[in-house]
């Protein structure tokens, strides 16, 4: 619910349980100072020695399955409501790949491979409609906890971004959303010029059998 909304005032009347406070934030490509992204990539690359990037267009490769599940699986140490969740190859076919299908959407993804395993240790996905063009959607991040500290979060983005210069020169705005509390990702999107825009949302959560038994 909105902060200050009727559907807050409604959820704090019905005696939802708080949860977090999210932030939406915008990116207007066309305000990025020129050289901002080549520099901030440049910056991440230098920390990030020992790794190679990959990207791909659509639907996960076949060799990706594997390592994009361990991906979706770190993201459960990141600031969230539910319940952690467990990924295998055959879930990433089924809810990532699949809701791709549903949507049309096109959707990019930029990842980050460890030279010496040859592991997937970080990746980023965005998604854009071909009906708006100028807008794109970000989806996740994540990176593996052992791979932590070598910038693989912002040098990601930052070649995402790169990326879509050439591949979506519609595009005009990203948006994505942030836990207040996931101080990591807020700190690269800044870097990146993502800006928030309007109100916060907070989580609620309501068991059904509490709302009947009133």
């Amino acid at each position: 619910a909105v902060g200050g909304s009727a559907g807050d005032a409604f959820a704090k009347r019905a005696g939802a349980r708080p949860g977090l406070v999210d932030a939406v934030r915008i990116l207007d490509v066309a305000a990025i100072p020129p050289g901002r992204i080549r520099e901030l990539r440049a910056e991440a690359a230098a920390k990030a020695a020992g790794y190679s990037l990959v990207s791909w267009t659509g639907l996960t490769p076949v060799e990706r399955l594997e390592g994009l599940a361990r991906l979706q699986e770190a993201m459960n140490d990141a600031p969230w409501d539910y319940e952690e969740t467990r990924w295998d190859a055959e879930r990433v076919r089924e809810r990532f790949d699949g809701n791709l299908e549903r949507t049309g959407a096109t959707r990019y993804t930029v990842g980050a491979v460890h030279d010496e395993s040859g592991e997937l240790a970080a990746f980023s996905e965005l998604a854009v409609d071909p009906e708006c063009p100028e807008w794109g959607r970000q989806g996740d991040t994540a990176v593996l906890r052992e791979h932590r500290g070598r910038r693989l979060g912002l040098l990601v983005k930052t070649a995402m971004l790169e990326w879509l210069a050439e591949a979506e020169p519609a595009l005009r705005r990203i948006c994505t959303g942030n836990a207040a509390s996931n101080t990591y990702m807020i700190a690269i999107n800044e870097r990146l010029g993502f800006r928030v825009h309007g109100p916060g949302t907070r989580h609620y959560e309501l068991p059904v059998a509490a709302v009947l038994e009133r």
